[in-house]
């Protein structure tokens, strides 16, 4: 059964599959804002082995990505997302979503439940802790492409968010876009005993691109 995550952040249900590890203890170089870092080939005896190769972001977490699928802002824009929630960084976690999400969801919600973006937000914040038993920070996020990449795979993405809004979402907004780009993905964070874990595993994500920019659904 393929797993979307807009899906999961609509429910505010995290399952997850977890196992338990540690960070490489190689020394984590300097990255600029907006750039990943040369490609690390780990040792046989890292933990983490046999995910690959990756790189550094600014912020210390290591991405396994291929580049000539997409591109490092993508990539770093997927982190930025997550971060929000480790942070709980509401106005971060906004600016990671599409406009046209922001409105019609905040409608959604103060018509159905009385609240908010901000208390789902924190809502789904709250799954992702009570997985981690406490605060956490993101250690490793991996992306890659999906088995299925059409343009029926993006729309069916969006139809939960179409049954929700009441019309056909996607079709409402998909001119406002450049290109669509859709991904499987699983994080890997640390709780404050310094445990890593899986967080979220092969769960499908799409992003809009807009002169540059990436944003998001859920």
């Amino acid at each position: 059964m393929r797993k979307f995550l807009v899906l999961i952040m609509l429910c505010c249900c995290f399952l997850t599959a977890c196992g338990d590890g540690n960070n490489s203890e190689t020394e984590i170089p300097y990255v600029a804002d907006g750039e990943v870092g040369e490609i690390i080939t780990p040792d046989e005896n890292d933990i983490g082995y046999d995910l690959g190769e990756y790189r550094y972001s600014p912020s210390g977490t290591k991405l396994y990505f291929n580049d000539e699928e997409y591109s490092k802002e993508l990539i770093l824009t997927l982190e930025k997302y997550f971060i929000s929630f480790a942070e709980n960084d509401f106005e971060t976690y906004k600016s990671c979503l599409s406009k046209e999400y922001i409105d019609d969801m905040s409608a959604f919600l103060e018509e159905n439940y009385n609240y908010g973006l901000e208390t789902s937000f924190e809502n789904q914040r709250k799954g992702l802790s009570e997985k981690m038993n406490g605060d956490f920070h993101i250690t490793r996020l991996k992306a890659e492409k999906t088995t299925e990449t059409s343009d029926d795979t993006i729309q069916e993405y969006f139809s939960a968010l179409n049954d929700f809004f009441g019309k056909d979402f996607y079709s409402e907004i998909k001119d406002n876009f450049d290109s669509f780009y859709n991904m499987t993905f699983y994080v890997m964070a640390e709780n404050t005993e310094n445990v890593e874990s899986l967080l979220l595993s092969e769960y499908e994500i799409v992003f809009a691109e807009k002169d540059g920019f990436y944003y998001t659904f859920g």
